[in-house]
């Protein structure tokens, strides 16, 4: 389930480190991100999962295998459920990365986009993840859109970052298609009390 919500965090704008644990309750557990941001674009790198500072459990947790422009990093797997416009890409501008020469990057716009990396774990056991995460607009919040469609804090419709640890995660519904759900409830209420 999901570990950790930046919703409402000062938005980095140098990289940041992250730190959340969590106690793994299978032989395998998907390691997940996901993203929104509206109107700019999260950079994600130096990734690890590990057992009180042991070895990193995941493979090319840099981004640094590439392949440079795709969606799914070298041995992780893309997320994408909504069809986010300004999916994450792994990419390698000059002086942009954390460390190495490639990073993650996605401005995921109207849905959260996301990747995932299995690894072994045992049951009982705490993990440590970290993470450097940056923003490029900065000197704003992380804002999370919720079902009817508020936004807290200013500007653009949503930006946030989740962590996640266990399934993969279904994917937080864009509230675009939430409010769309809720008008058609509204037509079908209407309609119902029209024929009343």
């Amino acid at each position: 389930g999901e570990i950790l919500d930046l919703a409402g965090e000062a938005l980095p704008g140098v990289y940041t480190q992250y730190s959340v644990s969590f106690i793994a309750t299978a032989a395998t557990t998907n390691i997940s991100f996901t993203f929104r941001d509206d109107p700019a674009f999260l950079f994600l790198d130096d990734v690890s999962v590990s057992t009180g500072g042991g070895a990193n459990l995941l493979l090319n947790p840099g981004f640094e295998d590439g392949p440079v422009g795709a969606s799914a990093p070298t041995n992780w797997s893309f997320l994408n459920t909504f069809g986010a416009t300004f999916a994450g890409v792994v990419n390698n501008s000059a002086g942009q990365a954390h460390g190495g020469s490639n990073y993650y990057y996605d401005g995921a716009v109207q849905a959260y986009d996301g990747i995932t990396q299995a690894v072994a774990t045992a049951v009982g056991t705490q993990y440590d993840i970290s993470f450097w995460l940056r923003e490029n607009s900065g000197g704003d919040i992380f804002r999370q859109i919720s079902t009817n469609g508020d936004v807290s804090g200013t500007g653009g419709n949503g930006i946030d970052l989740l962590v996640y640890a266990g399934a993969i995660p279904t994917l937080p519904e864009p509230a675009s298609l939430a409010l769309l759900a809720l008008g058609l409830v509204g037509v079908g209420v209407s309609r119902r009390r029209q024929s009343s």
